[in-house]
């Protein structure tokens, strides 16, 4: 699957880019799979410094420039409940220090 970027997007501003950019959010398949999140809309408005109905819109635009099926890959949310958070367990050997 080929990335697209943001910049390609119609209706999003160099603010809006360098504001995502900071957030290493640069395709729109990131905004579209961040936007399907319980909080994506709310997160993507605070990052761009919009109202949520803007975001909303600016999403919009990002899911127009995917092909169907990729746009349903991002929009589907995942259960990542069995998934670790990175962390290991501590060394038992610690324990005692």
């Amino acid at each position: 699957m080929a990335d697209t970027p943001l910049e390609s997007v119609p209706g999003w501003s160099k603010d809006h880019l360098s504001r995502l950019q900071k957030a290493w959010i640069t395709t729109a398949e990131q905004v579209v799979a961040l936007s399907a999140t319980p909080r994506g809309i709310r997160s993507l408005s605070e990052q761009l410094g919009v109202s949520e109905a803007e975001a909303e819109r600016l999403v919009g635009f990002a899911r127009t420039k995917l092909p169907p099926e990729v746009r349903a890959e991002m929009e589907s949310v995942v259960d990542t409940a069995q998934h670790g958070l990175g962390a290991l367990d501590p060394d038992k050997s610690d324990e005692n220090r």
